[in-house]
C-alpha cells in the first residue's frame, strides 16, 4: 500500500502540467517555471518507485520495472531540455503515458533478479543501453508530434493552440535528428559491450537470438537514417516514419522479448 503514495503523488505531479496546458495553451514564464517545478517533484517520486522496485541489490530488470526505467529517464531528458528548449507542447505526449505506466505497474510487476557478482562495467552497460532507449523514446515521441504536427500544416486546418505554440517545424526535426545522433553512438556502444559481457553474464559468446536481430536491425536503420539526413538532406514524413519503424525495432529487441518471456510465458 505504501508505494501507492509516490505513484499518486508522481501522477499528479506529471499530470497537472498537462492539464494546466491545455487550459493555458500558451504558458507565461510564472506558469512554465510552476509547471516545471512540479514534473521536478514528480522525477523525485518517480525515483523514490524506481528505487523501491528494482532495489539495486540485487538489481531487478523486469518488464515493469524496464518500462518505468525508460519513462523516468524520458522524463528526465525533458525536463532537463526543456529549460532551453520550448519543448511544453510535448508534456501531454510524454507525461500521460508516464502515468498509465506508472498505475499499471503494481498490477504487472514480477521478479527479474540480475546475477549478484555483477562488474561495474556491466552496470555501467545497462546504464548506458537504459539511456539509449530512453533517447530514443523521447525521440519517438517527439517524432509523432511533428507528424501530427506536419498534418495540421498540411491540411491548412486552423492549428490548434497547442500547436501554434511550438518551435517551427525545421527547428523540430533538426533537433529531433541531433537527439537520434547522440542515441544511435549510445546504442553502438550498448551493442559492442554487450557483446563483450555476453559471456560473462550467459556463459556463452554472442548469443544471435531475436534480441540481437532487432538490436542490429534497429541499429542500421537508426544507421540509415542519420546517413541520410547527413548527405542527402532526408526530411519530413518518410524520414520520420523510418524512425519510428527504428524505434519499434528497438523496442521488440528488449522491452518485446521480455513481455513475452515475463508476462506472457512466466519465465
Amino acid at each position: 500500500m505504501e508505494i501507492w503514495l509516490p505513484i499518486l503523488f508522481a501522477s499528479f505531479c506529471y499530470l497537472t502540467p498537462s492539464l494546466l496546458l491545455f487550459r493555458k495553451p500558451k504558458p507565461d514564464k510564472k506558469l512554465i517555471n510552476f509547471n516545471a517545478v512540479l514534473v521536478g517533484m514528480g522525477l523525485l517520486a518517480h525515483f523514490t518507485i524506481l528505487r523501491t522496485y528494482i532495489s539495486f541489490h540485487p538489481i531487478d530488470l523486469s518488464f515493469a520495472n524496464a518500462l518505468i526505467t525508460t519513462s523516468f529517464f524520458s522524463i528526465l531528458i525533458f525536463w532537463v531540455l526543456n529549460f532551453n528548449k520550448n519543448f511544453n507542447y510535448l508534456q501531454p505526449f510524454l507525461l500521460i503515458p508516464s502515468v498509465f505506466l506508472l498505475i499499471i505497474h503494481p498490477l504487472f510487476s514480477t521478479n527479474h533478479f540480475l546475477a549478484t557478482d555483477l562488474s561495474v562495467l556491466f552496470i555501467t552497460h545497462i546504464a548506458i543501453a537504459l539511456f539509449a532507449y530512453s533517447l530514443f523514446t523521447f525521440s519517438a515521441y517527439l517524432a509523432i508530434f511533428i507528424l501530427i504536427f506536419e498534418n495540421k500544416l498540411h491540411q491548412k486546418k486552423k492549428i490548434d493552440m497547442i500547436l501554434s505554440g511550438s518551435q517551427p517545424l525545421m527547428e523540430m526535426e533538426n533537433f529531433l535528428f541531433n537527439i537520434n545522433k547522440i542515441g544511435f553512438i549510445l546504442l553502438t556502444i550498448t551493442l559492442l559491450s554487450g557483446i563483450l559481457f555476453s559471456e560473462q553474464v550467459f556463459g556463452t559468446p554472442l548469443q544471435f537470438n531475436h534480441k540481437t536481430v532487432f538490436s542490429i536491425l534497429a541499429w542500421l536503420v537508426y544507421g540509415l537514417l542519420l546517413i541520410g539526413k547527413r548527405l542527402y538532406g532526408w526530411r519530413g514524413k518518410k524520414s520520420i516514419y523510418l524512425l519510428l519503424t527504428a524505434f519499434l525495432l528497438l523496442a521488440l529487441s528488449y522491452l518485446g522479448s521480455k513481455f513475452v518471456l515475463e508476462i506472457i510465458l512466466h519465465r
